[in-house]
């Protein structure tokens, strides 16, 4: 046996300890013993180190039981924070969380027209700490969800049509510097919000699916055995590029060539359809045109649900069974989860369009379901992406590591 077996032995039981308190919460040490396997003496040793190293804390005293009540062990969130971002054309929306989740500090920041998109969200997210009582040097991982393509290491920032003020932004080595901490990624916001739907949304139970989301364009967030599918350059899950037939009979924009898929489910698109079936459709009130397009198309597909304008509803759901159908056709998933504000505005009858039209394909035994993620799922998926992260790390290393 080598030297370095009971180091590796010593490890293996800690981060076993680790994740069990993350998963089950507070656990007395006699559960521990139960549930991992460990001896009673091996059990009160991992704990007494993990408690030096201040990774789990006694937190109270089991209820209920016969006797002298037993300690209750949880897991120290104050020993790692993490950072999760949402950039949005016209807001920086940031939260700090602990290692369990608990969101500890928060700040957003509206950003309209802003010419230094780095120097703002460096000072937003030293805010969102400071709320924390902390430094931003304190955060062990920092991730930026953006609307664009983020190549496939988190590293630079390839193409962001939707944020005209982060064009000239290339990397993160600005931010980086700013921020005095170098542990600070960017990921796609459809990829982050999957991986929130993963975590606490419909998906939580499907070995693999994808997201379709329908919001300022479209795009999909695409998870494989657990995993997020980025692509070999970062560019997985951009379906609003595929050439694809328009097949609504108004307000069509597509010629017999077809088009991107964009083009016909945009929120621009959306709107024209609106209009097309006679709908008074509006561009939302205030904030940049682009967010105001998406509140207007918004609008129009929650009040043609409230009035039974069937025939726009049924164009929408035409279109977006034709994205669909191409994402299903290629990944074929356990399940399809229909996210964005679009989608939430057209509910449940929009999604048993979309399935009508499905059914006729040979794929329709993929379950289509709504989203069920709330509040803002960029910034919440940022910040579970972050915990990911942090917390391999932290549990690998284990007392090693302090």
């Amino acid at each position: 046996m080598s030297s370095g077996s009971p180091r590796v032995l010593r490890t293996l039981n800690e981060r076993a300890t680790l994740e069990l308190l993350l998963r089950s919460g507070p656990l007395t040490r006699g559960e521990l013993e139960s549930l991992t396997g460990l001896s009673k003496a091996s059990a009160a040793e991992v704990l007494r180190r993990l408690e030096t190293a201040r990774l789990v804390k006694k937190g109270g005293r089991k209820p209920g039981s016969a006797g002298p009540a037993a300690h209750m062990w949880a897991l120290d969130g104050s020993c790692c924070h993490v950072a999760g971002v949402d950039v949005t054309p016209d807001a920086l929306d940031v939260a700090v969380a602990d290692l369990t989740g608990q969101v500890v500090g928060e700040h957003r920041m509206a950003t309209p027209g802003i010419h230094d998109p780095i120097g703002s969200l460096a000072v937003a997210v030293a805010e969102a700490a400071r709320a924390a009582g902390l430094r931003t040097t304190d955060l062990d991982q920092i991730v930026v969800g953006m609307p664009g393509v983020i190549d496939v290491v988190g590293d630079r920032l390839d193409s962001v049509i939707q944020l005209p003020s982060w064009e000239h932004v290339h990397d993160l080595s600005p931010l980086r510097a700013r921020l005095g901490n170098d542990r600070v990624r960017m990921e796609n916001d459809v990829n982050l919000v999957a991986v929130e739907e993963m975590v606490k949304g419909s998906a939580r139970d499907a070995e693999s699916f994808a997201l379709f989301w329908l919001g300022q364009g479209i795009g999909a967030g695409v998870v494989l055995n657990g995993a997020l599918l980025r692509g070999a350059t970062g560019r997985g899950g951009e379906i609003g590029s595929i050439v694809v037939p328009d097949p609504a009979e108004r307000g069509r924009v597509l010629g017999p060539e077809g088009g991107s898929l964009d083009s016909i489910l945009g929120a621009e698109a959306v709107l024209r359809l609106a209009r097309a079936h006679g709908l008074a459709a509006g561009t939302g009130s205030g904030g940049p045109a682009a967010d105001s397009a998406v509140s207007g198309a918004a609008d129009a597909v929650s009040r043609a649900v409230a009035d039974g304008s069937t025939a726009f509803l049924e164009a929408l759901a035409a279109r977006m069974a034709v994205g669909v159908i191409a994402l299903v056709g290629v990944i074929d998933p356990h399940l399809v989860v229909l996210g964005g504000s679009l989608c939430a505005a057209g509910g449940e009858e929009l999604r048993r369009m979309v399935a009508v039209r499905l059914a006729t394909t040979a794929l329709a035994r993929t379950p289509l379901v709504l989203s069920a993620v709330s509040g803002n799922a960029v910034r919440a998926g940022a910040v579970e992406f972050a915990l990911g992260i942090a917390r391999e790390q932290v549990f690998k290393a284990g007392t090693a590591g302090r």
